[in-house]
């Protein structure tokens, strides 16, 4: 156990550094003005509208009827993990009194979990380490199969729904727009949304097309050795790098998040001084400041500013309250037949889920919108969060396979196989 354990805890402290990494060279971008605000949003539309596309199209060679047949479960996980966080933010804000765009900023970053990137970084020393998934050579491809059908189902929740919850935050232009859609019928608005619907939406369910077909995911499938085995290639190589340009957004939208607080401050110390300076030295002009200072720094619950709230309160639903709710219904699901016992990575892959912390491509989306403001607000919280998330991420991996462990699973290479001989 200590030994994956270590393992895990080790690929997330190198996650952590390498997107860290990246991070800050998006910061030194944006500090030498190597890339403009401007520059920042064309970089997020191209990750947006071409590199994510291609990558969710790319998932093809791991669908198929079977896969949905047995794995439905990731589907389901996928959607009711987003159902939790949504109602633990929509909560959360209440609590902790977040006003708009605090409040929306929150539920996105509690509603949305890297669901993709980390768990894909994850899952590898698992299977290198864990016997049960080590007695099945094609664990690392099923692993990236449930990956895959989860984040189909995020890809369409995010898109088809965040992105528009998110752009109400522009409320002049939506509510415009909605207002002279409801004189159309109902038939030409269904079709401008459907028109309206995000290229990775269109390229998550061309991808189960194109999957669920065998002869033609057998043509375009590099594994399969297909004629036209360059798609598969081309569009999994021109997707991963959305990855990392994502990441540079994130560095880029943290610069102009400290910038912006920065000057919030500046603006606030020098109202303060103008107070004073035009009440002089009297002993009024003391309080007066201070009650300035309250007021100014105020919107404080427990004496704690909106940034702060919204970082901690985001950091424990995601990392710690959500997992607390999920993996127990996960572990009765399984006990009570709704998924295969004998399905390790089905089970590991939905554990980890649940711990995920909030996705970059949120940010990347806010940016390409032209809420730069915004996104730079809500890369200020990631920073707590995809910290913790190295102690927390190794935890539930730790869980998983504790629990896995205690099931009765009556298959070659897994019965009678203690914890100790399962991590060796």
């Amino acid at each position: 156990m200590a030994s994956l354990f270590v393992e895990a805890a080790l690929v997330s402290v190198y996650a952590n550094v390498e997107a860290l990494l990246i991070c800050c060279a998006g910061v030194y971008a944006m500090h030498r003005q190597i890339v403009a605000p401007e520059g920042l949003r064309v970089l997020s539309r191209l990750v947006v509208e071409v590199l994510f596309p291609c990558i969710a199209f790319s998932n093809f060679r791991a669908y198929s009827w079977e896969l949905l047949g047995e794995w439905y479960m990731a589907g389901v996980g996928s959607f009711l993990t987003m159902v939790l966080g949504t109602l633990l933010g929509k909560c959360g804000a209440l609590l902790l009194r977040l006003e708009p765009p605090y409040s929306k900023i929150f539920i996105l970053c509690t509603t949305f979990g890297n669901g993709g990137v980390l768990p894909f970084v994850l899952v590898p020393p698992i299977v290198v380490n864990w016997k049960p998934a080590m007695s099945d050579p094609e664990s690392l491809y099923k692993a990236y199969g449930v990956i895959s059908l989860y984040a189909l189902v995020w890809n369409v929740a995010l898109f088809g729904l965040g992105r528009p919850y998110a752009l109400s935050m522009r409320t002049e232009k939506v509510e415009t727009e909605s207002e002279a859609s409801q004189n159309r019928p109902c038939v030409v608005r269904f079709l401008q949304k459907l028109r309206k619907m995000d290229s990775v939406v269109w390229a998550s369910i061309l991808a189960i097309v194109v999957g669920c077909i065998a002869p033609v995911r057998d043509l375009l499938s590099e594994r399969a050795g297909g004629v036209l085995r360059f798609v598969e290639s081309f569009t999994y190589k021109l997707g991963s790098a959305g990855i990392q340009v994502s990441t540079l957004v994130l560095g880029g939208s943290l610069y102009l998040g400290g910038v912006a607080q920065l000057e919030k401050r500046r603006a606030r110390v020098k109202t303060l001084r103008d107070a004073q300076e035009r009440e002089g030295a009297s002993p009024q002009a003391g309080v007066e400041a201070a009650v300035s200072q309250s007021e100014v720094g105020g919107e404080a619950c427990c004496g704690l500013s909106p940034m702060v709230r919204l970082a901690v309160g985001a950091t424990l639903i995601k990392l710690a309250l959500v997992p607390a709710i999920a993996i127990p219904l996960i572990v009765l699901a399984v006990k009570a037949g709704a998924t295969g016992r004998d399905q390790p990575m089905l089970f590991m892959v939905l554990m980890i889920q649940t711990g995920v912390p909030s996705a970059q491509t949120t940010l990347a989306l806010l940016v390409s919108a032209g809420l730069q403001k915004v996104a730079g607000e809500m890369s200020i919280v990631y920073l707590p969060m995809y910290v913790a998330s190295v102690a927390t991420m190794a935890a539930i991996i730790m869980i998983a396979v504790t629990f896995f462990d205690t099931f009765d699973i009556d298959a070659p290479g897994i019965a009678g196989v203690d914890l100790l001989n399962a991590t060796l």
